[in-house]
């Protein structure tokens, strides 16, 4: 009985992860464009119109906090004024780069992420900014 169940187990465990791997794989087909595409133009317009609609929603939420920073900036010394503006052109250059990437090649999913992580990053220190 317990070799029985043992193999029971292990059966779930190897069908469980070649389904996730498989789709997980089909997944990725569809978002790489491995798959066939039938028009190209409108899957280059679907991407940037993906990335446009969600840099919108991440714009919108950045502008609600930088609203706060900006009531808050007048309570602050010179120096942490200083440190938020220099972390902010940091910020605002890898937003900038990454987008210039975007442009150029819409499919460059390094692009994308180094887009994302920036975005992320920026609403992150206006988040801790705004709270100070």
């Amino acid at each position: 009985m317990p070799q029985l169940a043992s193999l029971v187990a292990a059966i779930v465990v190897v069908v469980s992860l070649t389904t996730i791997v498989g789709v997980r794989r089909w997944e990725s087909e569809g978002v790489n464009g491995s798959s066939p595409i039938s028009d190209p133009v409108t899957a280059l317009s679907a991407a940037r119109s993906n990335i446009t609609q969600r840099l919108l929603q991440q714009r919108q939420t950045i502008d609600y906090w930088n609203q706060r920073v900006e009531l808050n900036k007048a309570r602050w010394s010179p120096q942490m004024r200083e440190t938020f503006d220099r972390n902010m052109r940091v910020i605002d250059q890898a937003v900038a780069d990454s987008l210039n990437g975007l442009n150029q090649n819409p499919h460059d999913e390094v692009s994308e992420e180094m887009l994302n992580a920036a975005m992320n990053e920026k609403l992150s220190l206006l988040k801790e900014f705004a709270d100070l």
